[in-house]
């Protein structure tokens, strides 16, 4: 009964953190959260200014959290790109036990240079619950980010989500919190990539992740771990224009969670 209590304390200290914080796709996850220079569909996420930069492409996550059916998620994000301009697309649901926040992105990127590129996003996002204990409410937010390929070996990434806090509730004075996200990616030889992500959120301590990427033809190998957040690894496979990745990651009072994602190119 101690240990019950005391897992659902755990759960439910983390859970805004989670919520907001949590890596949203399994490649993310499994390099630990590091993503502000990872080039996919989720970049509309992770670094917007990434996403000129970005294969076109669908792609659809689902997660679930500590083996709780009612904590989970489902993603979808696309991305087309026409020349030197990219326009994005996603929506989340996340349940949350009583409480289900839904979140939709619309975002353009473009190419400054050959090596820089800037994009925006606008949020919308809904919360709802048949909870009393829960106010319904939704709200509109902003992302901003610049990618910068320094050269064949380095790239770099900022990003700004919701740096104005916008009110979710005036009655109760509720506004969903800004972070920032700074990254790096380094060629450590030619088939391995490393990543590190230095992430902070308005009201939290500052998260360190970092993850490496080992490619071998069709097959990609990861591993990463987050100082607040879980140390996880996965397996990326490509077929065609089809890649299934596959991660799991650990925390080591909550337990396992996994991620998958199924993404197509166009």
């Amino acid at each position: 009964m101690v240990n019950r209590l005391v897992f659902f304390f755990c759960l439910f200290s983390i859970q805004p953190l989670f919520a907001q914080h949590s890596p949203n796709n399994a490649v993310s996850l499994s390099l630990g959260g590091a993503s502000a220079t990872y080039l996919n569909a989720f970049a509309i996420e992770n670094n917007v200014g990434a996403l000129a930069f970005s294969p076109s492409e669908i792609a659809l996550n689902g997660a679930n959290y500590f083996g709780l059916s009612d904590y989970s998620a489902v993603r979808l994000a696309a991305v087309s790109s026409i020349e030197k301009a990219s326009i994005g697309v996603s929506y989340q649901a996340l349940p949350l036990a009583t409480l289900t926040m839904h979140k939709a992105q619309l975002a353009f990127a473009k190419k400054l240079t050959e090596q820089v590129s800037a994009g925006v996003a606008i949020n919308y996002h809904s919360f709802v619950s048949n909870n009393a204990y829960y106010q319904n409410g939704k709200a509109f937010t902003f992302n901003i980010g610049i990618f910068y390929k320094v050269n064949e070996d380095l790239e770099m990434g900022f990003q700004a989500f919701n740096p104005n806090q916008s009110v979710l509730s005036s009655q109760q004075k509720e506004s969903i919190p800004s972070s920032y996200r700074l990254g790096i990616k380094y060629v450590l030889s030619s088939n391995i990539d490393s990543y590190i992500d230095a992430f902070q959120r308005s009201g939290q301590d500052l998260d360190l992740n970092a993850g490496i990427e080992l490619t071998a033809n069709q097959l990609k190998v990861r591993g990463g771990f987050g100082l607040n957040q879980l140390v996880a690894m996965g397996i990326g496979w490509e077929h065609n224009q089809f890649t299934l990745d596959a991660c799991g990651a650990y925390h080591n009072q909550l337990g396992f969670s996994p991620s998958i994602n199924l993404q197509y190119a166009l």
